[in-house]
């Protein structure tokens, strides 16, 4: 053993062509193996220590792989949570899944909004009164005003985007869906103006006295639309800024996106995910610009529009 050479040996390359077929599906089935090691440690078990430890913002992909993922059972228990007698049965379900892991994005498009519309079917099907609907609504926005300080942080924009005006068409009162898609429109960078429910009277004020890029109309039943129809017109007649954009949303659009176009409006958006580029798309094909003075004017008029998304 004395006396033997020092350098270490080296590991000479694999030649394949020397081996059997058996001995290259060895080789084939390590190689497999070592590449789901590797897709392991990056996809799970890295983001998952940098949530144990907190070690910096963690990257979109990233986070997808550790996020948990809601169930029907989980809307299910939620729905139970929000109908049921204890006030704050429904916010503890909530913050159960954060510290799972679960986004305050998905809590909003994946538990609140399908609850909103499980709330509405079973009003309508007579299984639940007006009572029990509205403290459910009621309950749900104040998780929505709990979760939003959070979920705003989440935001990198310094610089305003424009002002978007968003609210229900009148006569509906469907008011949570208009206040999520708020919630991805501020964490954009937009001034938000939230007006649900407002009467014709004073859609036709605001629009005529403040300036707004963007006007978004969330509808809830097919039987509206023609009172859509008439306020996109009415509005844009009436605006303060020539070439406003007018979106709009709701499943009636998802299931005929041609509707768009019949009732007036410029674009759709399917959801509240979608609504910020929908609204900057809108924004940058805009060809008529405000004035210098019109925009500082319109901009100091709205130092306020983000908190009035929190408004009951």
């Amino acid at each position: 053993m004395f006396g033997a050479s020092q350098t270490p040996a080296v590991e000479k390359p694999l030649d394949i062509s020397a081996l059997g077929r058996s001995e290259l599906a060895d080789v084939s089935a390590a190689s497999h193996q070592r590449e789901r090691l590797e897709r392991m440690i990056q996809n799970e078990i890295v983001p998952r220590l940098m949530l144990t430890h907190r070690a910096g913002p963690i990257p979109p992909s990233l986070a997808s792989t550790v996020a948990r993922q809601l169930t029907d059972a989980d809307v299910a228990s939620f729905i139970a949570a929000i109908r049921g007698h204890a006030d704050d049965q429904a916010a503890v379900f909530v913050r159960g899944l954060v510290s799972d892991g679960t986004p305050i994005e998905t809590i909003y498009l994946d538990l609140l909004a399908p609850t909103a519309r499980r709330l509405g079917t079973l009003w309508d099907a007579d299984e639940c009164d007006f009572i029990e609907v509205t403290v459910a609504l009621g309950r749900m926005q104040r998780l929505l005003r709990d979760l939003s300080q959070e979920f705003l942080a989440e935001s990198g924009r310094t610089e305003p985007v424009g002002n978007v005006l968003l609210t229900c068409v009148p006569g509906e009162q469907h008011t949570l869906g208009v206040i999520i898609v708020a919630e991805f429109l501020l964490r954009d960078g937009w001034r938000v103006l939230v007006g649900a429910p407002w009467t014709e009277s004073d859609l036709m004020a605001m629009a005529s006295t403040e300036w707004f890029d963007v006007i978004g109309f969330s509808v809830g039943c097919e039987n509206r639309l023609s009172t859509l129809k008439r306020e996109i017109s009415r509005l844009r007649k009436a605006s303060r800024n020539p070439n406003v954009r007018v979106m709009v949303g709701g499943k009636v659009f998802s299931d005929d996106a041609d509707m768009c176009t019949r009732v007036g409006a410029d674009a759709f958006a399917t959801d509240a995910r979608e609504a910020p580029h929908i609204a900057r798309t809108l924004k940058a094909n805009a060809t008529t610009l405000p004035s210098k003075s019109a925009r500082r004017e319109a901009t100091s008029g709205h130092s306020d529009l983000s908190e009035a998304v929190r408004r009951d």
